[in-house]
């Protein structure tokens, strides 16, 4: 069983719990999801400034999600980061994240692209958790608008096309607005203040 936990200070503190099953000779056996979401793990091992966290904490100021629903979405804004970071860095031939070599030239780029889509679906399941139809919309719209920013901006890079101004902010604002609206959208459709 996959069991997500985090606290406050978001993904640096996230930790993945694996039920370890036992083969007939008694010793441990590595489960699937664990070698399945060793490129996450491994990313989020090294954690980052945790900027979405803490903006979600911000918000939550005015917006007075219920603790156990908060808890579920900033899970969901931290699983949706850092596997974007894994597909961003294959796409970029990144070699470095946080100071350490990139997941993909660990774990291969088949096995990192497919952990990171892994990660959204696993993101998606969390997000039912709540029986709030309407946060399945809004998260299928913002993973659209997230897809459609970064294609463009590959598009632009490949083809050496230089994007117009508007052009360029509407890529900025669905690539790197797209975790902060959504994280915001979500806490609005599971808020209880009258705002």
């Amino acid at each position: 069983m996959l069991t997500f936990t985090s606290n406050t200070t978001g993904l640096k503190n996230t930790v993945l719990s694996l039920e370890r099953q036992q083969n007939g000779l008694g010793s441990v056996e590595k489960p699937k999801e664990d070698i399945l979401l060793e490129p996450f793990q491994y990313l989020c091992a090294n954690p980052g400034k945790d900027i979405r966290s803490k903006m979600i904490e911000a918000f939550n100021l005015w917006l007075q999600v219920p603790e156990d629903d908060l808890k579920v979405i900033t899970r969901v804004i931290e699983m949706l980061h850092s596997a974007s970071l894994l597909i961003d860095d294959v796409e970029d031939d990144s070699i470095l994240r946080r100071g350490v070599p990139a997941a993909h030239h660990i774990y291969g780029i088949p096995q990192t692209i497919n952990c990171a889509n892994y990660v959204y679906f696993l993101a998606l399941s969390e997000l039912t958790k709540l029986n709030k139809p309407n946060m399945i919309i809004i998260y299928t719209e913002e993973l659209i608008n997230l897809h459609r920013g970064q294609g463009m901006e590959l598009f632009w890079r490949d083809t050496l096309t230089c994007p117009t101004e508007q052009e360029f902010l509407d890529m900025v604002n669905d690539k790197t607005g797209g975790l902060l609206r959504l994280a915001v959208k979500l806490m609005q459709e599971a808020s209880q203040s009258e705002m």
